[in-house]
């Protein structure tokens, strides 16, 4: 008896390694630089720009063409209406929420996932564009 148990463990230990192998490559998605995003986002127009910032973070200024989703309940309505070929790129204003946001859509959905490295802080410090939504509100709000 002790032998067939001795037999058994490492049997065990290899299917539960597999099984989170397994699991592990099912959620993908990539974590890239400001350049690559910016690439990304220019290379293919079939791509989801996704903004999961916080809403003041958001008016402060996010990438022109990105859809704002601040709750997971947003961004899950968005992708459940998207064609599972479509690339996500997603940003936040530092890159935790949008890593989050990352691993739960690459849970629930098959769609390739591009999270942009340090949000849109890197994406600004590197010099590209931002439209700066509390601005033009404002603008609008004085004329």
């Amino acid at each position: 008896m002790v032998y067939i148990i001795k037999r058994l463990i490492p049997i065990g230990i290899l299917l539960l390694l597999f099984n989170l192998t397994s699991q592990a490559q099912k959620i993908e998605f990539e974590k890239v630089s400001a350049r690559k995003f910016q690439s990304l986002i220019l290379k293919d127009n079939n791509h989801l720009l996704i903004d999961v910032s916080r809403t003041i973070d958001h008016l402060e200024g996010h990438i022109p063409g990105a859809i704002f989703a601040e709750t997971s309940e947003k961004l899950f309505s968005i992708l459940d209406t998207i064609p599972i070929s479509r690339p996500i790129l997603i940003y936040c204003k530092y890159g935790k929420r949008s890593q989050k946001a990352s691993w739960l859509i690459a849970e629930k959905y098959p769609h390739k996932v591009f999270a942009l490295k340090e949000g849109i802080e890197n994406w600004k410090a590197r010099g590209f564009n931002v439209t700066n939504t509390a601005n033009s509100l404002k603008v609008r709000l004085t004329k």
